[in-house]
């Protein structure tokens, strides 16, 4: 009899500890996760990337515990999770995902197997999310026959994605998230360009805002003529003369100097005028490129506008002739190199001289050039751009010539 009861009790301490420990995972009782500790969004143009961490205090034993706040527009296939505690104190055994009461989010269920007792511990999440972009765009006042000008830059971001975030640490790509299908993730764009906003942001779901990237009142710039010879002039003209349009362009710098002096994002500029008088004119729009701290903000003037603005301030109209032949021409298919030989003739008739910026602009596609002659000597190339700086006299002409030997990327 003696040997059943101690057989009995046994028995009945084991069904109890079973219990218990159905208990410790059971939802109800579930420990919610409170307390975002920090967060770092990476803006994409259709997406982003987030970085979380949550507070998670550990409890000996196993729990159920809830992380709340996950984006309902999760890549589900890119998350990451990580405890601060030691995988030898704790570890994560299961996660599965569950609607949100307000089911603007989704639930992240954890189940975490830990030897310690913690409650300064934290979990740090990383994933993809979608319905998330940002876009940015620029507007430039001149002033003062274009010689000084007014510049605003903007970043617009949306956020659709399910969830809203506050004190968030953000920067940009210039790109988009990696396609992700099933293991197969695609290889990012290793050259996309990033961008670090200085302050910290606090958005809301379906939020559209506009943050402030670049502001200045008062900068001064230089106008100048430019006259661009790549593009289709590189390929055989045929012995037929052709005539290069003038382009009417103003510059600044970006520089601290300027009160500007960080990375501007590629993005559509529009641009307005405001005369002697104060009347204000729309010119049209243009389209910056990836301007890098200390380089110079280049944008074409529409010429009909510069005639118009010239004429009523009573200037005389600055006319520069152009003639561009191409004395030489040989191009082989087995190696893809191509030789060409240019002769370009300004004639000015106006009746003061004027310096032109000849800009032999080559194609992505073209991987090695050399100029193997020229008459006049050449600026620094930056990014395959390569000009002269030709000064043509009051009612006079100036010549331009030069030997390139280039090769394109094989299809």
């Amino acid at each position: 009899m003696k040997l059943f009861h101690r057989l009995f009790n046994q028995m009945i301490g084991k069904i109890l500890c079973f219990i218990g420990s159905l208990l410790l995972i059971a939802p109800s009782n579930a420990e919610p996760v409170t307390g975002i500790l920090a967060t770092t969004l990476t803006f994409y143009k259709n997406g982003a990337l987030i970085r979380q961490g949550q507070l998670l205090p550990l409890s000996i034993g196993k729990h159920l515990m809830h992380i709340t706040g996950i984006a309902n527009s999760i890549i589900k296939d890119s998350l990451m999770v990580s405890l601060s505690a030691l995988p030898t104190e704790a570890t994560i055994t299961e996660s599965t995902f569950s609607k949100a009461d307000e089911e603007t989010s989704l639930v992240l269920d954890l189940i975490v197997n830990s030897t310690v007792h913690e409650p300064k511990s934290y979990v740090n999440l990383i994933y993809l999310l979608q319905n998330m972009s940002w876009k940015p765009f620029y507007a430039i006042q001149f002033t003062s026959g274009y010689q000084q000008l007014m510049f605003n830059g903007w970043i617009e971001i949306t956020n659709t994605a399910g969830i809203s975030f506050k004190n968030a640490q953000i920067q940009f790509v210039e790109g988009n998230i990696p396609v992700i299908n099933g293991e197969n993730i695609e290889k990012a764009n290793t050259k996309a360009k990033g961008y670090s906003y200085k302050g910290i942001l606090d958005m809301q779901e379906n939020e559209t805002k506009r943050l402030n990237w670049v502001s200045s009142a008062s900068l001064k710039s230089k106008q100048d003529y430019r006259i661009f010879v790549g593009g289709k002039y590189l390929n055989d003209m045929d012995s037929k003369p052709e005539s290069p349009i003038v382009e009417t362009w103003v510059s600044f710098y970006n520089t601290t100097d300027n009160t500007l002096g960080q990375d501007l994002p590629q993005g559509p500029v529009v641009l307005y005028y405001q005369d002697e008088h104060g009347q204000l004119e729309v010119l049209g729009s243009a389209t910056l490129s990836h301007i890098a701290i200390g380089q110079e903000i280049s944008v074409r003037i529409p010429s009909t506008q510069i005639d118009k603005f010239e004429k009523n301030n009573k200037k005389e109209s600055k006319r520069i002739e152009t003639k561009l032949v191409q004395n030489q021409f040989r191009a082989s298919n087995e190696t893809q190199m191509t030789e060409a030989h240019y002769c370009l003739d300004l004639k000015n008739t106006g009746s003061e001289s004027q310096i032109i910026r000849v800009v032999l602009d080559l194609p992505n596609d073209v991987v090695n050039w050399e100029i193997i002659r020229e008459t006049q000597p050449r600026e620094k190339n930056v990014e395959n751009h390569i000009h002269w700086n030709v000064s043509v006299p009051a009612n006079g002409h100036a010549e331009l010539k030069y030997h390139i030997r280039f090769i394109k990327e094989t299809p």
